[in-house]
């Protein structure tokens, strides 16, 4: 199963046979260009879809401090959070799968949570997230995602450390046209398919 080494050496290799590493804080340029993109590189991929192996869901601790105005509850958003991808309270209309609910007096949109920098500000007492997280172990990712997050380094790398445009350029048009789209498209495919849910537009003519 590979490792974090293992990604970086195969994007290294992918990048025009740049020297390989023997960790990501080895020291030598290999080692210093994949630390500077790496993170930051993995954690943007894993924001971009909701990939099922990164998604869980957790009960929210809710915090001491209550919100000045808005809402009457405070949570903090676990510390591998990503992206929110559903909500669930104790509310009666906090229902999973509707963030939003009509108010029936005035036929518009009600928000039942909101985030705001690391913390979600909810009306329910009790609350529950399935969000993306923090990924860091390679040996749990979708083999295609590895291959996404590999071909994309690879074209930093090849840039940084090569300084070929060319190659680099390569490396991110086989990203976005070829794995980029199937990898999603696969992930996509796994699981019930779950309905569009929007809000009553019947109320803005009225």
């Amino acid at each position: 199963m590979a490792d974090e080494t293992d990604v970086l050496n195969d994007a290294l290799g992918m990048a025009g046979g740049c020297p390989r590493i023997t960790s990501i804080d080895d020291g030598t340029e290999s080692a210093n260009h994949c630390k500077i993109f790496y993170p930051n590189l993995r954690d943007a991929i894993l924001r971009m879809h909701f990939w099922n192996f990164a998604v869980q869901w957790v009960e929210l601790a809710q915090d001491a401090t209550i919100p000045a105005i808005g809402f009457n509850f405070s949570y903090t958003l676990p510390p591998d959070w990503l992206r929110t991808k559903d909500y669930a309270g104790n509310n009666p209309t906090s229902v999973s799968g509707f963030p939003t609910f009509i108010d029936p007096t005035t036929m518009r949109n009600v928000v039942n949570y909101k985030i705001e920098g690391r913390t979600v500000r909810s009306n329910d007492g009790q609350a529950f997230l399935q969000y993306i997280r923090r990924v860091e172990n390679p040996g749990e990712w979708d083999a295609l995602f590895a291959q996404v997050v590999g071909l994309w380094l690879a074209s930093k790398l090849a840039l940084a450390i090569r300084k070929d445009v060319k190659m680099s350029t390569g490396l991110l048009e086989q990203v976005n046209k070829i794995m980029l789209p199937l990898a999603l498209a696969v992930d996509g495919q796994e699981g019930s398919v779950s309905p569009y849910i929007s809000d009553d537009l019947l109320w803005g003519r009225r």
